[in-house]
């Protein structure tokens, strides 16, 4: 699971589905992403739209995918 991109999303005030509205995705697929079902490595057009969505630099989530991953 991404912790990160919930606590991010909570901080954010925003549920699931008005994430995945501003992201242009279904609320499913977003649901697969934030619970590390899909995308076990967000290739770099989700990590840009989760940026600007959240308002936090890409290099963030990229960090945060690290750390994740044990990289």
């Amino acid at each position: 699971m991404r912790n990160y991109l919930v606590t991010l999303r909570k901080e954010k005030n925003l549920t699931q589905k008005q994430l995945a509205k501003k992201l242009d995705i279904s609320e499913s697929y977003y649901n697969q992403i934030e619970n590390g079902e899909r995308q076990k490595r967000m290739d770099i057009t989700v990590i840009d739209r989760l940026s600007k969505a959240l308002g936090i630099p890409a290099s963030d989530i990229i960090r945060y995918e690290s750390e994740i991953k044990g990289e």
